[in-house]
């Protein structure tokens, strides 16, 4: 009789459990190898960054609304516009991400927030800004999914727990920025 070998590739089975054990392999390392030092804050802003937008708006409403040529009540139509687009994008973003890949997921989701705010400094008006934040959804709707892909990915489990908590406190401290830097700074440099 022929021995059973540990290697799954021996055993006739085919290359997909072969995958599976690599994948495990990684997993372990993962495990036992440290956080690295950046990831909590890459987290933490593609966390804050998608709606720090959204929040300033609140926060600098009554100073924009001029600036951007818009009225009082199209302001609740913007902010509504943006995560209405944000929601139907959620639909498929897991899916993109899982395509993607963590990396190329949040260099998308990064590309988008700078080109939401490039175009909302060069755009004015009410289509402007609704555009700058339909480009900005896509952020919204990325920042989920990748930042989740990546801590399963890379962070160790012994860590896990509190960079979820840190990243998910990215949505917190955006808000709190916004309302209590972002006013402030308007005053001082208009």
């Amino acid at each position: 009789m022929k021995p059973v070998s540990s290697d799954p590739g021996q055993n006739g089975q085919s290359g997909q459990s072969g995958q599976n054990a690599e994948t495990s392999t990684r997993t372990g390392m993962a495990a036992t190898r440290p956080l690295p030092a950046l990831l909590p804050l890459l987290l933490l802003l593609a966390m804050a960054m998608p709606m720090l937008v959204l929040y300033a708006m609140g926060a600098l409403g009554p100073m924009l609304l001029p600036a951007w040529q818009i009225q009082a009540g199209q302001l609740g139509w913007i902010s509504s516009t943006s995560f209405a687009l944000a929601a139907v994008l959620s639909l498929w973003a897991g899916r993109v991400v899982a395509q993607l890949g963590a990396r190329r997921s949040l260099i998308a989701l990064f590309l988008a927030l700078a080109l939401a705010y490039a175009l909302m400094i060069s755009l004015h008006g009410f289509a402007g800004v609704v555009l700058a934040l339909a480009v900005g959804s896509l952020a919204q709707a990325l920042c989920n999914p990748a930042t989740n892909l990546l801590i399963a990915q890379q962070v160790p489990a012994a860590h896990k727990a509190r960079v979820v908590g840190l990243k998910q406190a990215g949505v917190q401290l955006a808000a709190l920025f916004a309302g209590l830097v972002l006013p402030a700074m308007a005053q001082q440099w208009g």
